[in-house]
């Protein structure tokens, strides 16, 4: 079922007692959204919530509207709200794990609000709810949150507990692959953290190989990078032809076999 379909639209209509006028701006709602006048459908979600507040239909245009300004007007704090007023109205309902999921969704991917999506996903995973793959994604938000905010070593702990905790779950390579690149940045201060970096780089790109090309080029590539940091440049070079026709950015892999064969001259004079 689509994020965005209404939940079982009939029976909910079905079982409220709320004015016929509402059941038709609700349904003028869904007609509007189908259409893609996804602006008139908020209008009409929300006459829906101030007319019936609590009532299932009322909560279903809540879900609605919420869902529509964060992934179609881009309206990301009106959505917030929505959500936030969601749980506070129906914290028991079927759509309260999907609000919860959606206000780290706009915490995390939307506001760039890393704390508030630390904080978030850590009450989530307190909350001893949602599936091994949810748990497994907010745990890796939580580190990746650390490692956008520089918190590197932070951010190793916390990967290296995801793996431990959710093996064999979807998030595994990106788990890994973040994971790589914190010890990579590391390295610049640390260049002992460059050995792990590169280990994990190469055990990632051999387990993806068939499976994740995109995810197989970028572990390509950090090894590489890693290897020209530690002036193993024929490694290097070998590295980074191997990806020179794939890198989503073939300039930048050119730009960097071409670096790597003047030092290698340089070298050899």
């Amino acid at each position: 079922m689509s994020r965005f379909a209404p939940l079982t639209l009939l029976p909910v209509l079905a079982a409220c007692t709320v004015q016929s006028s509402t059941s038709s701006h609700y349904l003028s709602a869904e007609q509007l959204w189908t259409a893609k006048n996804y602006r008139g459908a908020v209008a009409e979600f929300d006459y829906v919530v101030k007319e019936s507040p609590n009532s299932p239909v009322g909560l279903q245009a809540l879900w609605r509207a919420a869902t529509t300004r964060e992934w179609f007007l881009g309206e990301y704090e009106e959505a917030l709200k929505g959500f936030e007023l969601l749980l506070e109205r129906a914290g028991n309902s079927e759509l309260a794990p999907r609000a919860q999921i959606e206000v780290g969704e706009i915490y995390f991917s939307r506001l760039g609000r890393h704390q508030k999506a630390i904080e978030h996903y850590e009450k989530l995973l307190a909350s001893g709810g949602f599936g091994p793959e949810d748990r497994a994604k907010f745990a890796y938000r939580i580190g990746r949150s650390h490692f956008l905010m520089n918190r590197l070593k932070k951010a190793i702990g916390i990967f290296e507990g995801a793996l431990a905790n959710h093996p064999g779950t979807a998030m595994v390579p990106r788990i890994k692959f973040d994971l790589a690149n914190a010890w990579y940045a590391l390295g610049e201060t640390d260049r002992a953290a460059y050995p792990k970096a590169l280990r994990i780089f190469e055990e990632l790109s051999d387990q993806v190989r068939h499976s994740d090309h995109r995810l197989y080029v970028e572990s390509i590539f950090g090894a590489a990078a890693i290897l020209e940091e530690q002036d193993e440049l024929e490694k290097a070079f070998e590295r980074f032809r191997l990806i020179e026709n794939d890198y989503p950015a073939p300039n930048v892999v050119k730009v960097r076999l071409y670096r790597i064969a003047e030092r290698m001259k340089k070298k050899q004079k």
